[in-house]
Formats: C-alpha cells, sequence, structure tokens
C-alpha cells in the first residue's frame, strides 16, 4: 500500500516537470527576434517602373530614408552619374554612370528607391540595367562588384548618420551648457540680491538706532517745553491773581 502514493508522488513531480520544460519553451518560442547590425546585401525579383527585374537590395544600419537618398544621390557623382526621379514609378534613376566593374566601358542607368524594413532599418533597392537585361548573381563578377560597391556605400552612409548623430550630441551639450550658463548667472542674481537685501537691514539697523536716539532727544524735548509751558501757564495766572 505504501508503493501507490510513492507512485503518485513520481508521477506528479514528472508532470510538473515537463510542464515546466514546456513552458520554458513557450518563452524561448516567444523571444523576439533581434534587429539588424551590420550591413548586407542580397537579391530579388522586385517591381518598378520598368516593370519586375532583379535588385540587389542593400540592408543599411541607419533608420532615414531621406539621408539614405540624399547621400546615394552623393555618392553617385563619384561614377558620373546623375540622379532624379524615375518616370512613371517612385524611385529615382542613376543615369550615365561610367562603373567599369559592372558595365564595362559603357555608361548605365541604376535605378533605386529607399524604404524601410520590419526592423526599422533603411533598405536600398537597386536595380542595375545592362541594356538588355538586370544584374543578378548569375554575372558573378559584375555582381560581386556591385555588392563591393553597395557596401562601401554603406560605410558612407552610416558614417553621415554618425555625423548627423554627433551634431546632434554637440547641439544637445551646447544646450545644456547654455542652461548651465543660465542658472549660474541666476544663482549669481540671488546672491547679489542677498548682498542688497543684508546690506539694506544693516542700513536699517542703523536707521532703527538713529530712530531711537532722535525719539530719545525728542522725548526730551517735549518734557522741556511741557515744563516751560506750565511755567508760563504759572507766570501767567500770577499776572492775573494781582
Amino acid at each position: 500500500m505504501k508503493t501507490l502514493p510513492f507512485i503518485l508522488a513520481l508521477c506528479f513531480a514528472t508532470f510538473a516537470l515537463n510542464a515546466q520544460e514546456v513552458e520554458m519553451e513557450d518563452v524561448i518560442v516567444a523571444k523576439p527576434s533581434k534587429p539588424a547590425t551590420s550591413s548586407k546585401v542580397y537579391e530579388s525579383e522586385e517591381n518598378m517602373s520598368m516593370g519586375s527585374h532583379n535588385a540587389l537590395i542593400l540592408v543599411t544600419e541607419v533608420t532615414s530614408e531621406k539621408l539614405v537618398e540624399r547621400t546615394w544621390k552623393d555618392f553617385m557623382k563619384d561614377y558620373d552619374g546623375k540622379t532624379k526621379g524615375a518616370k512613371g514609378g517612385d524611385e529615382n534613376v542613376t543615369t550615365e554612370a561610367s562603373i567599369v566593374g559592372i558595365g564595362g566601358v559603357s555608361s548605365m542607368s541604376i535605378y533605386s528607391r529607399a524604404t524601410k524594413n520590419m526592423d526599422g532599418y533603411v533598405e536600398l533597392l537597386t536595380w542595375f540595367n545592362l541594356g538588355e537585361e538586370y544584374l543578378d548573381s548569375g554575372r558573378k563578377s559584375q555582381y560581386d562588384e556591385a555588392v563591393k560597391m553597395l557596401m562601401k556605400f554603406a560605410y558612407k552612409v552610416k558614417l553621415e548618420a554618425t555625423k548627423i548623430e554627433l551634431e546632434d550630441a554637440e547641439k544637445k551639450l551646447k544646450s545644456f551648457e547654455n542652461e548651465m550658463d543660465k542658472l549660474k548667472r541666476q544663482n549669481s542674481n540671488y546672491h547679489k540680491d542677498i548682498a542688497e537685501a543684508e546690506k539694506r537691514i544693516e542700513t536699517a539697523k542703523e536707521n532703527i538706532v538713529k530712530n531711537e536716539e532722535q525719539q530719545a532727544d525728542s522725548t526730551q524735548k517735549i518734557d522741556l517745553q511741557k515744563q516751560l509751558l506750565e511755567e508760563i501757564k504759572r507766570r501767567l495766572s500770577d499776572m492775573k491773581g494781582n
């Protein structure tokens, strides 16, 4: 009979352990995925103004689409490219870009569009127009050169973002320093007010002493004047009596 309680206890312990393991698994499954921490490039078929074509997609480490687009436009100037809005689409197009490792001696067009991914980082979609087709990983040497160029751009845009971050931090520091200067001036004024108040108090104390002395003198004069008055009254009374 003692065996039954032991078996029941063992079953209960096993059940509790399994339940704990399931609970821990649920916690692990529910754990959110980490956001992107470094730039990378991958390819995907994406729609653009010229139809659906293979795009090289750069995942950046910045969160501003405007910064990516502005920096890309400036970056393309290094390859003699001129960037503007593409007709019939929401992307930009860089024309007359000269990238020997990708387009050879001929200039080429590169379409681009910046958009945020689910993690909040900006992805730059780029379509490299090779004339009759768009660049994909099948053209290994050209694809590798494009990836290299995009990673170079990723570094540049991260550098620009860091510069902006530094400028913002410097502005905030300047704001804090200005606030501190204001507080110091206020503190100095408060001390000045106290010093002036203490001076006025000291002057008032001296005036009180003088006032009390003047009151004593005035009291004495009043007493003397009263005595003189009584003397005059007495003399007047004597004169009437005669």
